[in-house]
């Protein structure tokens, strides 16, 4: 039997070859920026989370200039293998500083093409990134291994420093609690086409 895998939802995931080169300066520049920068997110429903959407635009930060190039570099790389060949619109980039408690409810990034983000600072024990299946909950399914790609309802990332996920910005994603004593570093971009 041949199966089909029709409208397909892709993640990408790429580690940064040179992440314990530019970690450390990128930490401490987040850690100041947070002492000078009001957090942004205010329409978010998780207010204890610093972040700096829409406050501190890292795009036009030179500080994250290396960063923010190889991000675009393998964004672009991204929609090219999704078939698309227009050009990517840098949108906004944003960096978010998770202590114990913290979380992000679901979101998407609908008025983007493809979403990025960049773990700066963590542990494979930290937050996981969730992601939430686009196909319409059916209460009607039986029950089904959980080990299986065609049934998943909800997919996980662990968190691993130097690792880069990209995605669709209109996938349903969200961080859960945050329940270590170290901080979570994530950086996020959107870019348009």
């Amino acid at each position: 039997m041949q199966i089909i895998d029709l409208f397909s939802t892709p993640i990408a995931s790429v580690y940064h070859p040179n992440h314990s080169k530019i970690k450390e300066s990128l930490i401490q520049h987040c850690l100041n920026l947070k002492s000078t920068t009001p957090s942004g997110g205010s329409n978010w429903i998780s207010k204890s989370l610093y972040n700096t959407f829409n406050t501190h635009n890292i795009l036009k930060d030179n500080t994250f200039e290396d960063l923010n190039n190889w991000v675009y570099d393998q964004a672009t790389d991204f929609k090219n293998k999704l078939g698309q060949d227009k050009k990517l619109i840098p949108n906004g980039g944003w960096f978010n500083i998770y202590t114990k408690n913290d979380s992000q409810e679901y979101h998407n990034h609908n008025f983007d093409y493809i979403s990025a983000i960049y773990y700066l600072k963590s542990k494979p024990s930290d937050a996981r990134t969730h992601f939430k299946s686009p196909l319409a909950d059916n209460p009607n399914d039986p029950s089904f291994k959980v080990d299986n790609k065609y049934t998943w309802v909800n997919y996980f990332i662990y968190p691993e420093e130097g690792k880069l996920i990209l995605f669709r910005s209109s996938m349903e994603h969200c961080v859960e609690t945050h329940t270590t004593d170290d901080l979570r570093i994530t950086v996020a971009y959107n870019y348009g086409i």
